[in-house]
């Protein structure tokens, strides 16, 4: 059994709250956080779970993310100018709400019926998912994937719904792209997770939304051009912004 403390204290406290025995391995690791696959506690309901854990604040840096930020509450009086100057307790400010943003992103996702992995608990800078893979190996992302050529279009569609479902409740991923979408070809009527959402943008308040939407269509599109679907990815992401503003979603 793995030293739950030496990876993150977070993981223990998961590992003591029996929802998880153990880590099995390492899914994927990089900049900001490792993913890794754990052994779900029997009482959990799970044979497997996922571990996000952030790195330490001393040991990663923070994208330029004043366009995520653009539009969020960061707090007021000393905790704002802390952020704004960021200085070292504005750096854990956030830090800290980076984590927390994607977790509560990742649970109005998931109630909404956005295809995302189930959130099962935060702790610290440790956020706890659903596992999306079969037999304990873990689903490779849409980039590493290549599925049928029948099942193509169907993926795209399926994207397209979720962008549209995202921003019925007023979110864009802001960061969407063939990596942060884990597909599994084995399962046809369930083949897709949308992953990762700390830098998720409320379209209500940032200005950058529409940009970061035609960014997200772009980026996703360009995956799928190369295996025959044809679509204007900037057309397509107008014309959701306009009926998102007409509340026509």
């Amino acid at each position: 059994m793995n030293d739950l403390n030496a990876i993150a204290p977070e993981l223990a406290a998961f590992a003591d709250d029996r929802l998880i025995t153990d880590v099995l391995y390492e899914v994927k690791s990089g900049k900001e956080a490792t993913v890794y696959c754990c052994k779900a506690d029997p009482k959990s309901g799970f044979e497997y779970l996922a571990a996000k854990v952030y790195k330490e604040l001393t040991y990663r840096s923070f994208r330029n993310d004043s366009i995520y930020q653009e539009g969020r509450c960061h707090g007021s009086g000393q905790v704002l100018r802390a952020y704004e100057k960021k200085t070292e307790f504005g750096q854990t400010v956030q830090f800290n709400m980076w984590v927390a943003h994607e977790w509560e992103t990742l649970r109005m996702m998931f109630w909404t019926g956005v295809f995302v992995p189930e959130p099962i608990a935060v702790k610290g800078r440790c956020i706890l998912m659903e596992f999306f893979g079969q037999d304990g190996q873990a689903a490779p992302t849409l980039q590493t994937c290549e599925p049928p050529r029948e099942m193509v279009g169907e993926l795209w569609q399926l994207v397209l719904c979720n962008i549209e479902r995202m921003l019925q409740k007023h979110v864009v991923h802001g960061d969407l792209s063939p990596y942060n979408l884990i597909c599994d070809v084995e399962r046809r009527d369930d083949p897709l997770r949308v992953i990762d959402f700390p830098q998720a943008v409320d379209a209500r308040t940032n200005p950058n939304a529409l940009a970061l939407l035609e960014r997200d269509l772009n980026n996703v599109y360009r995956w799928f051009s190369k295996r025959g679907v044809s679509a204007e990815p900037k057309s397509l992401a107008r014309d959701l912004w306009r009926r998102y503003q007409r509340a026509e979603l």
